[in-house]
């Protein structure tokens, strides 16, 4: 079977949020975007991407093995759109996310460094894509829960 991704739609949230709650992560709200990744439309991961204090960050995710997460990071990166992405990774997951393409920062934001104090986690970011699909295309796909065109 093949995993595939593709935006949830503001209905699932609802459904979604004991999933994230039961995994000890923060539930997506509807200002928020969740890309999901299905086996035989069984949820195998997630990933929520929220802004905070203008930044675009992937927060809360879950993800069976690092093959999803994997997935996940790279489809991501087209659906963030056009802007840059930050992440604070735990040691585990940070080869997964350095192979994404995210990049371990010095300098960021005194919240995100703050909070990756206390967490023990690294900050890193990923530079826009200019391959990303433009805001407009990925907010009518998200209204609708649709797969975004593969490349």
């Amino acid at each position: 079977m093949s995993i595939v991704t593709r935006l949830a739609s503001p209905p699932e949230y609802r459904k979604l949020a004991s999933w994230f709650k039961e995994a000890g992560k923060a539930e997506p709200t509807l200002a928020d975007m969740v890309l999901l990744a299905e086996e035989a439309e069984s949820l195998c991961g997630a990933l929520r991407v929220v802004m905070a204090r203008g930044l675009i960050r992937i927060d809360s995710v879950i993800a069976r093995d690092d093959e999803v997460l994997a997935m996940l990071l790279q489809q991501s990166a087209r659906w963030v759109g056009r802007e840059k992405c930050w992440v604070l990774a735990s040691n585990a997951a940070l080869p997964v996310y350095l192979a994404a393409g995210f990049v371990q920062q010095e300098i960021a934001e005194d919240t995100l460094r703050q909070e990756a104090e206390v967490k023990g986690m690294h900050v890193l970011a990923r530079e826009a894509e200019s391959q990303a699909d433009a805001t407009e295309e990925i907010a009518q796909a998200a209204s609708g829960g649709s797969a975004l065109a593969a490349d």
